[in-house]
């Protein structure tokens, strides 16, 4: 009993634990981090290796190397790969799926929906966009800046309702001495396994739907074709 409630625990620990990345750009400078609750783990840029790790990485390449030969040696020689020019008629291909008018527009929403679930299923922690807009020409560098704030303005109306952004940090300034752009972007977001899971299954269950009703559409519409043919023989 104990064990069954240990591992229960484990369970909704590993479902319901926030899972996130961290991403940020500076100064030609990119960090990318990823957290699995109060764990935090660096994947770019990379610590450089010490020695040890080297030469581990090294006799490691080697032994894989080493049994991928021995592997291949002890193949016989009917087991060799066909040539890339040769066919194999045992293959069958597959049934392309129809791409007429009404098969696109349902494969785009089905599309559409599986963005806004993945969208919905986490939030933005922390979007932070600090750019500088730079340049000797006071005329296009105010162009610039106009449309760079057009641009932030209009971007929480279109991503509001798709996106939720918990804290914004966006500050956009000109520097007329300088002759190149700043920019420094960081993104935050936390997702828990239960909703990508609860995802999974809604466009799962959708799309075996959408194809039962594919292929009963496919299987009567040869039913009809014969039922009209046979109506046209007894009129005639």
């Amino acid at each position: 009993m104990v064990v069954l409630m240990i591992l229960l625990a484990l369970i909704l620990l590993i479902f319901f634990v926030p899972y996130g990345v961290d991403a940020a750009y500076e100064e030609g400078t990119a960090v990318v981090r990823i957290a699995a609750g109060p764990f935090r783990y660096t994947l770019y840029p990379k610590k450089p290796q010490t020695e040890k790790q080297k030469i581990k990485a090294q006799k490691k390449q080697q032994k894989k190397e080493a049994k991928k030969k021995a592997a291949e040696a002890k193949k016989p020689a009917e087991e060799q790969p066909e040539k890339p020019g040769a066919k194999n008629e045992t293959i069958k291909l597959r049934e392309k799926l129809p791409m007429d008018f009404d098969h696109l527009m349902m494969y785009l929403k089905l599309a559409s929906h599986a963005i806004r679930r993945f969208f919905k299923s986490f939030a933005i922690d922390l979007f932070k966009l600090h750019y500088t807009v730079a340049g000797f020409d006071p005329y296009n560098t105010a162009m610039q800046y106009g449309c760079v704030c057009s641009a932030v303005e209009a971007l929480p109306e279109f991503t509001g309702e798709i996106i939720h952004v918990r804290k914004n940090d966006v500050r956009i300034a000109t520097d007329f001495t300088a002759d190149k752009p700043v920019i420094a972007v960081r993104i935050v977001f936390t997702v828990q396994l239960f909703k990508l899971v609860h995802m999974a299954v809604a466009f799962l269950t959708e799309y075996l739907i959408w194809n039962r009703k594919l292929r009963r559409e496919t299987v009567s519409a040869p039913i009809s074709e014969r039922k009209e043919e046979n109506g046209r023989q007894q009129d005639q």
